[in-house]
């Protein structure tokens, strides 16, 4: 049995609403289930970042020979089952194994959703359609994030991870939807139509799986090399790719223990200091909700304030707009870390989040400006590979120091990895680059 086929453009918002409201279900009680109810040390917290890392890192190509050979809509249905299943199973069993055994399933899956799913609608309504659907799905996404951050307060107050495990039964849910909704017609099997058998195409695929994965990848971290070299832009830009990469995997991880363990919460309305301590943790999962949904806008007002600025503009605009939000994060590190005033420390985590979420798409104008069409592709994989790189290195040594020093000492390890990116931001601003490489494509 088969429901009837539904729009492309219906069926990738409703992706993009779905993943955007379980992610905010899952991901605002996350950290915390990790610390309290797991009880996970900080380098243990960071091991499994990296585990996560290292998974998606590893299965990127060989995923994407999947939806290459066989089917893009089969691509993203596998990933929303294997991330909803490990995310079930990391709330069901809160043991440190498990939680690592999610990441991998969780970061497989992801792989077999990324690329696939943008792929999969270009071969449904072309390619030249894409844009404004693309618009669409990210503002759906904020709403829907907000109302899915809302749902996972509520369902906390009764059961920490509950949030976890109906996020992750929605996204095999979703999953069972999508096998009986999606349509695929614009996609047809490169191999299939190369040689014509499935016998071949099998062959072909298991080929391509264990001959090839390790080879592409050399052949990315190759071109990518040879596409940045004797450009002096592009090679900063990798600098400050690989400078996040070491800083912020341990600062995603450490950052809720800090809070947890060295500030006392205000008091929300009904959960005073007489309460239970079942009314603590709630007046806790809240906070971090308040959190959340602060991240959320302001980084929206700042992305805003940067387009009314006009920031991507010019070169010039862009490193000086670097330059500042670069200088805004090791502070508002610092500030978290040494503070011992809960107000300061919210302001330095909504300061974090404001110099984030506007330095990616800076850094990504910047990129673009600077990248023929030709290679741009090779060299937007290059400069993730070099972010993916620095998180593996560079989170087991803040997890490290926080495990067996202090966590404050672990966020200032943090902010040190970043100060290289004042130095590569100030020969950006010596460096008189050429116009725009795109404006040539």
């Amino acid at each position: 049995m088969s429901l009837h086929r539904q729009n492309p453009i219906h069926t990738f918002l409703v992706i993009s609403g779905g993943r955007a409201t379980f992610n905010a279900l899952i991901f605002t009680v996350n950290l915390i289930y990790h610390v309290e109810t797991v009880g996970l040390n900080p380098l243990q917290l960071v091991m499994v970042g990296m585990v996560l890392e290292l998974t998606t890192f590893l299965f990127e190509v060989p995923t994407g020979v999947v939806a290459d050979v066989y089917s893009r809509r089969l691509s993203v249905i596998i990933g929303m089952a294997l991330v909803g299943s490990g995310f079930l199973l990391e709330g069901w069993a809160p043991l440190f194994w498990t939680v690592l055994t999610a990441q991998v399933l969780w970061g497989i899956g992801y792989t077999f959703i990324s690329g696939a799913l943008q792929a999969w609608l270009a071969g449904e309504i072309g390619a030249d359609a894409t844009g404004p659907v693309f618009l669409r799905s990210s503002q759906l996404g904020l709403i829907a994030g907000l109302v899915g951050t809302g749902i996972s307060v509520w369902l906390a107050q009764t059961w920490l991870q509950l949030p976890i495990i109906l996020g992750g039964a929605l996204y095999i849910a979703l999953a069972a939807y999508l096998a009986l909704t999606m349509p695929e017609e614009g996609f047809r099997p490169s191999l299939a139509e190369e040689r014509g058998t499935r016998t071949v195409q099998a062959r072909g695929f298991r080929e391509s799986l264990y001959r090839s994965t390790w080879k592409q990848m050399a052949e990315t971290t190759r071109s990518g090399l040879l596409a940045v070299r004797g450009h002096q832009a592009l090679l900063i830009l990798m600098g400050l790719s690989l400078v996040t990469g070491l800083y912020s995997e341990g600062y995603d991880r450490l950052w809720t223990p800090h809070l947890l363990g060295a500030f006392s919460f205000p008091a929300l309305p009904g959960f005073g200091a007489a309460a239970s301590a079942s009314g603590w943790a709630n007046s806790v999962v809240i906070w971090f909700g308040i959190i959340r949904l602060g991240s959320t806008v302001v980084g929206l007002a700042a992305n805003e304030f940067a387009r009314r600025w006009r920031a991507t503009e010019e070169q010039s605009r862009i490193v000086n707009w670097l330059t500042l939000l670069y200088g805004l994060l090791p502070a508002s590190l610092l500030l978290l870390a040494w503070t011992r005033n809960f107000w300061l420390a919210m302001l330095a985590l909504w300061a974090i989040s404001l110099g984030r979420s506007t330095i990616d798409p800076l850094q990504g104008a910047w990129i673009v400006r600077n990248t023929p069409s030709a290679h741009r592709a090779t060299i937007i994989s290059f400069w993730g590979q070099l972010d993916a790189i620095g998180q593996i290195v560079g989170g087991p040594l803040v997890g490290w120091i926080g495990t067996i020093a202090r966590l404050p000492l672990a966020l200032t390890t943090s902010a040190a990895l970043l100060m290289p990116s004042q130095w590569l931001l100030a020969l950006a601003r010596r460096h008189k680059s050429p116009r725009a490489v795109a404006a040539q494509d």
